[in-house]
This record gives structure tokens, sequence and C-alpha cells, in this order.
């Protein structure tokens, strides 16, 4: 899944009597709330800590799963490993400047640049300011996604139709991703990192460097063995991945 950086889209200004306030963050906190139905929505703030603090206490508060950096190189470990639903940017110092560049030139995460909201979009004296532009970026990122139910792959001379749902765990073979469904599994050049694009990350998830998973399809998780069981397979939990696993599954 591709998200495209774009300005925002300029709408009524915001709200400034103390009412009115309450009233809006009411709304944003209703709208985080069906977002979190689903999961969590991940969030990484960049920019210097100063920039960050405030922004990071406030959707935190909201139910988000919020992380921050100020330097590039963490910055780019954490879209590594973790990718964020939507990246904040307050400030830019320590190489980000460059690294937020390169992110909106490969357009596969969504950015939200603070300096690029427009003015009547944002009271920067109002508390709730941060609050109510990434809310919308989140509305924005849900209304365009389409979640696909099916796809295609290659098999001789045919393309097969495998629905979502069938696919148990997808693991690496070689210069391969074997996509298992069912007691088969295709082959497809392409990396575990390039298919999770792909796919709704609602109910994929990856665990480890070989493997990801349809949660859907876990029948039990031992976090002392790290270990999912699949119907007869079992898929080993790397250290590495075992929180964002822990923070995408629904734990009553």
């Amino acid at each position: 899944m591709f998200w495209p950086f774009r300005r925002l889209k300029t709408h009524t200004p915001v709200p400034t009597t103390c009412a009115q306030r309450s009233a809006k963050r009411n709304k944003l906190e209703e709208h985080l709330f069906f977002l979190r139905m689903i999961r969590k929505p991940s969030i990484l703030i960049l920019g210097p800590d100063a920039t960050t603090r405030q922004p990071f206490a406030q959707l935190e508060e909201l139910g988000c799963d919020v992380r921050s950096a100020n330097k590039a190189a963490e910055a780019a470990g954490l879209c590594l490993f973790t990718p964020p639903d939507l990246i904040v940017v307050t400030g830019r110092s320590n190489g980000l400047d460059d690294f937020i560049e390169q992110l909106k030139a490969q357009n596969k995460l969504r950015v939200l640049d603070m300096e690029l909201v427009p003015a009547n979009d944002m009271d920067v004296a109002e508390e709730s300011g941060v609050e109510y532009a990434v809310t919308r970026a989140l509305e924005e990122l849900d209304s365009s996604h389409v979640k696909a139910k099916h796809f295609f792959t290659k098999v001789g001379n045919k393309l097969r139709r495998i629905h979502l749902s069938d696919v148990r765990f997808i693991e690496v073979e070689g210069k391969y991703s074997a996509i298992h469904v069912g007691q088969k599994k295709y082959n497809v050049k392409a990396s575990l990192k390039d298919l999770l694009l792909k796919l709704p990350n609602e109910d994929f998830v990856r665990v480890s460097r070989n493997f990801v998973i349809n949660i859907d399809r876990v029948t039990h998780i031992d976090t002392f063995q790290f270990i999912i069981k699949i119907d007869d397979d079992e898929i080993p939990i790397s250290r590495t991945y075992k929180d964002e696993l822990m923070k995408r599954i629904q734990l009553l």
C-alpha cells in the first residue's frame, strides 16, 4: 500500500470558543476510538525533543501508539522495523531534513509536515492543533485505503486468484517469498517488506526476519518459547518484532 504525501485540504477554520474546542476534541476522540477498534494508530513524531514532547503526550492520551525520534539514524530504524501509519514532522535537525525529503521521494509512508499545514487548518495557540491535524490526516488515510479481498499470482501460464483470508503465513525461501495457502504454497519474487506494503496491515504482521503471519489464522501464541502456532505449523517470533505483534492482537 502506498500512501501519497500531499498537503491537507483547506477546511473551515478551527473553532476558538471553549465550548467549540470541547466539542471538536470529543469528535477527535470519537474518530480515534473507531480507528482503535481495528488497532491503535501508529504515529512517529520527528523533530527536536523540545518540539515533540507536547504532541507526544496529547496523541498518547488519545490512545495512539506514539514514538519519537530526533536523529535520522534512529528514525530510519523505526521506519524499517515497525513502519508507522503516519509520520508527523515538528522540526528538522540532526540530519532529519535529508531523511524527511527522502521519505517524501520514496512515497511509501504518509508524511504530515506541520510546516505545510494551511494556516486556517490550525490555530497554533490552541492545544488541540496537532491533534486536529493528525486526526484529519488519519481520516484521509482511512478513507483512501481500499481493502483488497484477494490478489492474483502467476502459476505457469495462468493467473490464480487467492483470497487474503485463506493465506496462513508467508516465509522467505531464498530469493522468493512463499505464500502458504491451505496445504499449498505459491512462490513470488518479492521481499516480505514489499509484500507488507500491499497487504492490509490490520491482518498481516511481520513476526521475524523470515515470516509474516495472518493474525486471523493464529491458533495460539506461546510467549515463553516465542512461537506462533498456525494449524500444524510452528512459526518463531523474533524478539525484535515481538512488541509489535503484541500491539496488534486484541488482548482481553
